[in-house]
């Protein structure tokens, strides 16, 4: 009884290891994938990322605006995926849209900003996503936005470069405004 177990165990793993063979080839080449086609990585497999799955950036759309009861400093980004996997804010280490606050040197000061979830963006596309950031976390202070990757790392370790935005700080004339950008012009406030 005990061959016939290690028997049958060895034939299952062989059949894993076959079935496993066959399919790692598929989706290594994004260009000749139709556009419609789901890439097999995803980031939240449940794995680390790795530099060579990695390739974002990340961009500003217009300008920061104030929400309509002045806590908060919204922010929209583009987001390119020009890596390998799929990023997604779903699974046990899902990747996010984060922020941290940083001074006039980018020293970072602040990670515990609130995230937004990203959809899935596939390699090749692209998303908008908005942030919000606590104005009163950020006044004297730049914010640095970029995705992360939660329990694992923020993507500057595999080369994405920051957005970043700010200094704010309380506009000198409050009658044009309350929070002001680094050019002292204030933000707009808006219906978020």
């Amino acid at each position: 009884m005990t061959n016939l177990r290690r028997t049958l165990t060895v034939l299952a793993i062989a059949s894993a290891l076959m079935l496993a063979g066959c399919n790692s080839g598929q989706g290594n080449s994004s260009a000749t994938q139709p556009a419609t086609a789901v890439p097999q990585a995803s980031a939240a497999a449940g794995d680390a990322l790795t530099p060579d799955q990695v390739n974002v950036q990340v961009s500003l759309q217009g300008r920061p605006s104030l929400s309509a009861d002045g806590q908060w400093i919204n922010v929209t980004t583009n987001l390119t995926n020009n890596g390998k996997t799929t990023l997604t804010s779903t699974g046990a280490h899902a990747v996010n849209l984060g922020a941290r606050a940083a001074d006039t040197g980018s020293e970072i000061l602040d990670k515990g900003f609130p995230r937004a979830q990203i959809p899935d963006i596939a390699p090749g596309s692209q998303a908008s996503v908005s942030i919000r950031l606590p104005v009163d976390q950020l006044l004297g202070k730049s914010a640095e936005i970029l995705p992360v990757q939660e329990g694992i790392a923020w993507f500057d370790r595999w080369g994405t470069k920051p957005l970043t935005v700010g200094p704010f700080s309380t506009c000198a004339n409050p009658t044009i405004g309350k929070v002001c950008d680094a050019e002292g012009k204030p933000l707009v406030a808006s219906a978020q």
